[in-house]
């Protein structure tokens, strides 16, 4: 039996559980139960994964961006009514950054394509509507590279230039890192950076700030590499599997939130239904980097979390979301059905004790 304690978000006043949870594995972590603030319009094919774009205008015009892998993009105001279906194929990962060259406020989407091994790119900017780009689709892997089945996708933008770089995973294990330009009103991608983990990844994604690559090797644990394409792909695995937070396998999305009260990287563990919290701050000790806690999006107004795959999450106040908000994917949505919760982070900072 977990044992629980009962603990108030002063943020939202909504009431939450603080649960221990234990494993055989290492000592107790903490488990903190949520619910979803709201959740998106429900897809019949197979929802995947899930981008934050923050309207720099205005917040409230923000959007969610899903990927359906059996049909394309999917695109969602914060209350998770449908406005724009894109039916480009069986997009699986995506992902969004500031891409300022393509005009003022302008953003740029990139997402993998399964069934031909390509990249899809859009364009959304201040009216929150999102664009194809010319050309649309790029070649996820350069000819010469013998890759099996792409899969995970991020962005990355380097602060100090601007650059914008495509990171693109493979079953086989390889990822690959593409300099994105822009030659007038086309997209041009050049090669910059190929390496490997060692089994079948799929998360990834780009702490901009810190300059590193995170990249989750589903049945092995989370690699950390140098983001400058100019050093050696040197890694470490800085959270194994198994783990207090990561027990088992599958370690699927992940994503960073960077706020004044820290810097975390989020990821979902499939295997129990929930979010890792990790904290970037510390040291990695002996279980890798220290897990803040587990978190559970448990049934309450909006229905709960299982077997979640890709999540994002923004430190961006958005309405109703003072702190900052993490999307994840749920995959058995209620009418057979999945979709994407919206959860308040603050909820998560109260809980978990992350705030300043």
């Amino acid at each position: 039996m977990k044992s629980r304690t009962d603990a108030r978000a002063a943020a939202t006043g909504l009431a939450v559980a603080l649960v221990i949870l234990a494993t055989p594995l290492a000592a107790d972590v903490p488990d903190l139960r949520v619910t979803a603030t709201a959740e998106t319009a429900p897809i019949d094919g197979d929802a995947d994964d899930p981008a934050i774009w923050v309207n720099p205008a205005d917040p409230a015009a923000s959007r969610i961006i899903g990927t359906d892998k059996t049909a394309g993009l999917r695109v969602y105001d914060l209350s998770g009514a449908l406005l724009q279906t894109l039916d480009d194929g069986d997009l699986n990962n995506v992902d969004v950054r500031p891409f300022p060259e393509a005009g003022d406020g302008m953003s740029l989407i990139g997402a993998t394509r399964r069934e031909d091994d390509t990249l899809r790119f859009y364009l959304i900017g201040p009216a929150g509507e999102v664009l194809r780009t010319a050309p649309g689709t790029h070649p996820g892997a350069p000819p010469e590279l013998a890759v099996d089945d792409i899969y995970g996708f991020a962005l990355q933008r380097v602060p100090a230039t601007g650059q914008v770089f495509a990171l693109v995973n493979f079953k086989s294990g390889h990822v690959v890192q593409w300099r994105i330009r822009r030659d007038g009103v086309a997209l041009t991608l050049d090669l910059a950076r190929v390496w490997t983990v060692p089994t079948q990844p799929e998360g990834i994604v780009s702490d901009d700030a810190a300059g590193m690559i995170y990249v989750g090797e589903e049945d092995a644990g989370i690699w950390r590499f140098p983001g400058d394409p100019a050093q050696p792909p040197r890694g470490d695995l800085v959270v194994p599997i198994p783990s207090p937070c990561l027990p088992r396998d599958d370690v699927e999305g992940l994503a960073i939130h960077d706020s004044p009260a820290g810097r975390f990287l989020v990821a979902s563990a499939q295997g129990i239904h929930r979010a890792a919290i990790f904290d970037l701050a510390a040291a990695p000790g002996p279980d890798g980097l220290p897990c803040r806690g587990l978190v559970e999006i448990a049934a309450g107004a909006v229905d709960g979390v299982t077997e979640t795959d890709g999540l994002d999450v923004t430190a961006a106040a958005l309405p109703g979301h003072p702190q900052g908000a993490l999307v994840m994917m749920d995959d058995q949505n209620e009418g057979f059905s999945t979709n994407f919760k919206l959860i308040d982070w603050g909820q998560v900072a109260a809980g978990l004790g992350l705030t300043p």
